[in-house]
Parts: structure tokens; C-alpha cells; sequence
């Protein structure tokens, strides 16, 4: 009973940081958009391009600081879960929506940003060394979950 009652913590843990890792990603997917607009406008650019980046790194970092958790926890109890995956059925399930939805996120994220890249070279003015794009790779905790599942 105890040995349940532990895979339900983490799997508390787990949505936790997903819904967090949702939240993270739609503001950096927001940010990411008002840094189109003021691309398109020719505005100051410089001061927001910094501004903006800053703000993205402290978010990317913290995602992958998620990422890191994600992995750990589920590492330390994907055993124990396997034997037990009926009883949480549901809770892997959200989990796995979880999942899917902050690929969505991720993919309209990058597919912004290759529109900003875009419209970036096609104005010379913009120092182009400054931007950055969304590196928080998903692929490795993506493949881990969905090995595990299968099992």
C-alpha cells in the first residue's frame, strides 16, 4: 500500500511540473510572438531584442531544471510503476496529454521563431547574432516516457 501510495506522489510530481512546463512554454511562446511584432514594425529593436532574450534564457533554463526533475523522478520509480500501470491508467494518461501538449507548444514556438528568422533577414538593420531560438530539447524525456509505457 505504501509502495502506491508513493507512485501516486510522483505521479503528482510529474503533472506538476508538465502543468509548469506548459505555463513556461506559453510565455516563451508569447514572447517569442510580441518579438515578431516588433520585427514587422521596425521598432527599437535592439533594447527589446535583449530584453526579450534575457527574459527566454531564465525560462529555458528553468525548463530544462524541469526536464531534469521529470526524468529523475520517473527514472526512480518506472519499475514499480510498470508493475502497477492499470491501477494509474488514468493518471498516465493525463500525463501523456501533458506530453502532447507541450509538444504543440514547442512546435508553434519554433515555428514563430522561424518566421522571426525570416523576417530578420530580410531587414539587415537587426543584429542577427542576438537572437536565439528554443534549444530545450523534449526528444530524450519523449522517448523515455513512451518506452516505458509500452512496456
Amino acid at each position: 500500500m505504501k509502495e502506491l501510495e508513493e507512485i501516486y506522489n510522483k505521479i503528482n510530481n510529474l503533472n506538476y511540473l508538465l502543468d509548469r512546463k506548459i505555463e513556461i512554454l506559453n510565455i516563451i511562446l508569447n514572447i517569442t510572438k510580441s518579438q515578431h511584432i516588433v520585427f514587422k514594425e521596425d521598432r527599437n529593436v535592439d533594447s527589446f531584442i535583449d530584453i526579450s532574450l534575457e527574459e527566454k534564457q531564465g525560462l529555458i533554463d528553468e525548463l530544462i531544471n524541469i526536464d531534469e526533475m521529470f526524468l529523475s523522478i520517473f527514472e526512480g520509480f518506472k519499475g514499480a510503476l510498470n508493475q502497477n500501470k492499470n491501477i494509474f491508467k488514468e493518471d498516465l494518461k493525463k500525463i501523456q496529454n501533458k506530453i502532447q501538449q507541450i509538444s504543440d507548444i514547442d512546435l508553434k514556438i519554433r515555428l514563430q521563431e522561424e518566421k522571426n528568422k525570416q523576417l530578420i533577414n530580410n531587414n539587415v538593420n537587426f543584429n542577427q547574432e542576438k537572437i536565439k531560438t528554443l534549444k530545450v530539447s523534449k526528444n530524450e524525456m519523449l522517448k523515455k516516457y513512451m518506452n516505458n509505457t509500452k512496456k
